[in-house]
């Protein structure tokens, strides 16, 4: 039977991130790069530095790799838009407390300056560090000491087998720090909060970045909004006059259109991008089951009171586009509309015009075929009066003028007969055409 070409790779996705188990005291260290440059030399430089240590480099289209390296793992792991490298440390033996080289990156044995050398941006670098159970009288103040933060969120989860306290903020080395205190989680359920815990400060930055977006191109989204609203202003005055003028709405109306697709195209994968990290954020902090932890305030309260806004206005902003987007439409609608009318009754008035010379020319050609029939008739009636004077001459009692007289109305009728039969020569072939 064929297989078909995606179905190994479909089914091994939901393998590419496994958990690993964690146990005793330690460390998770990670290193978040946005890659809208590209990967080839961050993989180039990880390549060449486990080369170095004797490792084979990473594969060709591979998304996940997971290495012990002697004393430590490393993890690399790439995603649609970041790549993540991350250390981890495990294993050692603390009943209370956290290490005593906790957040010490100057003497950490993880090989952090190399890290520190990796030719991207470093977006986010989180440092998780796991502990024994909590140390007697921890407070607030004492954890906002140890985590060197300005706030600090912190809870109880797994049924109060562990305390996890978050900085939301980032130390003198760079660092977002995280604690957990671990009295009795297995290591592979602590495998897994691990990774969700990374996760859940992973996800906090990136669904921050398109509240970047938001500040950024707020104002000038705001300036469409005011010239769009005095637009319509405008236009609707117009349309109220009987003689009402839009046309020069038209181009500002098409400036504005063309501005507003710009920041569209500018935001809305980041939006959207927002909207998706913002889920998996609440994904991991649902799966963590926290509650409450006496003296300290809550992640989801924090997260809620600070976060929240700054979603919020990028769905703000992401509604604020789409009805904008829609009043333009509308506007040019009614512009389109207006301008038709005006071309119609230009048209009408044209048509006018058109009549009242046409009927001015009637006029005028009438008027010279009746001045040309008196003409012709004159020079007619002269012609006979030379052919009939030798007439005269020859019988006896011919009056050349009583002749002249007799051959006006004969030639006048000849001569309107002649141009009747013109101008309806010339109209059958018109009448022809359009038929």
């Amino acid at each position: 039977m064929e297989e078909h070409a995606l179905r190994r790779s479909l089914s091994d996705e939901l393998h590419a991130r496994a958990f690993h188990d964690f146990d005793g005291a330690g460390r998770f260290v990670r290193y978040v790069f946005l890659t809208d440059g590209g990967t080839a030399d961050i993989l180039a430089y990880i390549n060449e530095f486990l080369v170095a240590n004797g490792q084979q480099s990473i594969p060709e289209g591979s998304k996940f790799l997971r290495l012990e390296m002697g004393g430590y793992a490393i993890r690399v792991e790439q995603h649609t838009e970041f790549l993540s490298v991350s250390f981890i440390e495990r294993g050692y033996s603390k009943a209370t407390g956290l290490l005593d080289d906790a957040f010490d990156a100057a003497n950490a044995t993880l090989p952090l300056a190399w890290a520190r050398g990796i030719p991207a941006p470093v977006f986010h670098a989180i440092w998780l560090e796991i502990g024994g159970k909590p140390p007697r009288g921890i407070t607030p103040e004492k954890m906002q000491a140890t985590m060197q933060s300005r706030a600090i969120a912190s809870n109880l989860f797994s049924d109060g087998a562990a305390q996890l306290h978050f900085s939301f903020d980032i130390d003198d080395s760079g660092f977002a720090r995280i604690a957990m205190f671990n009295e009795h989680i297995s290591p592979n359920r602590m495998g897994r909060v691990v990774q969700r815990v990374v996760e859940l400060e992973t996800y906090r930055m990136l669904a921050l970045l398109g509240f970047a977006g938001v500040r950024e191109h707020g104002p000038t989204l705001g300036r469409i909004e005011r010239t769009v609203g005095g637009l319509t202003t405008d236009l609707a005055a117009q349309i109220r006059q009987s003689q009402g003028q839009v046309q020069q709405l038209l181009s500002v109306l098409s400036s504005q259109a063309a501005d507003l697709e710009e920041i569209y195209a500018k935001t809305s994968y980041r939006l959207a991008a927002t909207k998706a990290y913002e889920a998996i954020l609440m994904d991991r902090i649902a799966s963590l089951q926290l509650s409450r932890l006496a003296g300290f305030q809550g992640v989801s309260g924090f997260l809620g009171r600070r976060m929240t806004p700054a979603l919020d206005s990028c769905r703000a902003f992401a509604e604020r586009l789409s009805r904008l987007s829609e009043r333009i439409t509308r506007a040019g609608d009614l512009l389109r509309t207006q301008t038709e009318m005006i071309i119609q009754r230009q048209n009408r008035d044209l048509l006018q015009s058109m009549n009242a010379r046409a009927r001015q020319q009637l006029r005028l050609q009438q008027t010279v075929e009746r001045l040309s029939v008196a003409a012709v008739t004159y020079y007619g009636v002269g012609l006979v009066g030379y052919l009939a004077k030798p007439l005269s001459l020859a019988v006896r009692g011919w009056d050349i003028n009583m002749v002249k007289a007799a051959a006006v109305p004969v030639i006048a009728f000849l001569v309107w007969l002649a141009i009747r039969g013109v101008r309806q020569h010339i109209k059958e072939p018109e009448e022809d055409s359009e038929s």
